[in-house]
């Protein structure tokens, strides 16, 4: 695991110090042309207590000149993981543990062509995790929450099906860094990538002859 969690964060330094040139220019090159918008679903399969966790998420950014993407994401615990919980009467209740968080993206594009796409992708993830308990009227009920900060890089591929979806995988590791007392799970993991990608510029081309861009 610790093998792993090393090898997703110094690989992109690596390549990076391989390319320092051609990265610098590429950066200046790319911000000085005008974004794209850049928008995707994404699927994350990742373990907390041993238990295969799905995590949905939604992202929206600007695309600049196929290099360079940042952006923002929303990502929910599709299922919540059930477990047991000793509240403050020390009475073991079942609760459903949830996980939400925001997601600031950056993406480097080092390989590109018409169909594919290969990037090193890290995001920061700003979040909560609860216990909820599910009462007799059918009411969730917060028992417990917490501050979760997690850092997450990964490599992506990108395949372009037809001009206006495309799908794309990938593997990462999501490194918590900070979780305030009260959620007693550990959420770092690695993480398998699943994600539909809508070429919105190519759909609006389609439609009106126009080209969407953003200044």
């Amino acid at each position: 695991m610790r093998v792993l969690l090393i090898f997703f964060i110094i690989l992109p330094a690596f390549l990076f110090s391989q390319k320092k040139v051609v990265f610098e220019n590429e950066f200046k090159e790319s911000f000085h042309t005008k974004p794209k918008l850049d928008i995707k679903l994404d699927n994350r399969f990742s373990f907390i207590r041993d238990n295969d966790v799905k995590t949905i998420g939604v992202k929206i950014g600007l695309n600049f000149n196929r290099k360079f993407k940042v952006g923002l994401g929303v990502n929910q615990m599709l299922l919540p993981v059930e477990k047991k919980f000793l509240n403050q009467e020390n009475v073991l209740v079942p609760v459903d543990l949830e996980y939400f968080y925001l997601s600031p993206y950056f993406e480097y594009v080092y390989y590109n062509s018409k169909r594919w796409e290969f990037s090193l992708s890290t995001q920061l993830g700003i979040g909560g995790a609860s216990y909820r308990f599910t009462d007799i009227n059918g009411k969730k009920i917060k028992l417990v929450e917490s501050t979760v900060l997690s850092y997450e890089p990964a490599m992506l591929i990108d395949y372009k099906i037809i001009r206006w979806f495309g799908i794309g995988t990938g593997v990462g590791y999501r490194l918590v860094y900070y979780k305030s007392p009260g959620i007693s799970e550990k959420f770092s993991s690695p993480v398998a990538v699943l994600k539909l990608k809508i070429y919105l510029g190519e759909i609006v081309r389609t439609i009106t002859g126009k080209e969407l861009e953003i200044d």
